[in-house]
């Protein structure tokens, strides 16, 4: 006679719903991938640009926002430059190198257009657009 434990009707069960168990979590494991794998393969080409796009929109936005206090700033900075430029040519009795004098002027240029875009910007688009 072996010594086999006999299997009651409940202990079938519990062995059926383990197994079954099983099975779930195998299609869950399949079902996951798969949703990963069409997101990968479908989905992020689609969704990818929409996020470039608008995190490049809040950062132009957030630039738009600091033009004000950006152009203060650069002004403050030329105004600077060009009181020490003179203070230095006062101190040492020597005129500024052509190559100082030139960059000062560039950027008082670049000045003068960044605060005057606003009256140019119309006269400039409908040039353009002719």
């Amino acid at each position: 006679m072996r010594n086999t434990p006999e299997l009651s009707h409940d202990g079938v069960d519990a062995l059926a719903r383990k197994a079954g168990g099983r099975v779930v979590v195998a299609a869950a494991a399949v079902t996951a991938t798969g949703a990963l794998a069409c997101a990968v393969c479908c989905v992020l080409p689609f969704a990818l640009p929409a996020v470039a796009l608008a995190s490049a929109c809040g950062i132009i936005a957030w630039f738009a926002q600091a033009q004000s206090w950006m152009m203060d700033l650069a002004l403050v900075a030329v105004a600077a430059a060009w009181l020490w430029v003179g203070w230095q040519s006062l101190r040492s009795k020597t005129r500024p190198a052509k190559s100082t004098l030139f960059a000062m002027g560039c950027a008082t240029i670049f000045l003068v257009l960044a605060i005057s875009w606003p009256i140019l910007e119309p006269s400039v688009v409908r040039l353009l657009a002719s």
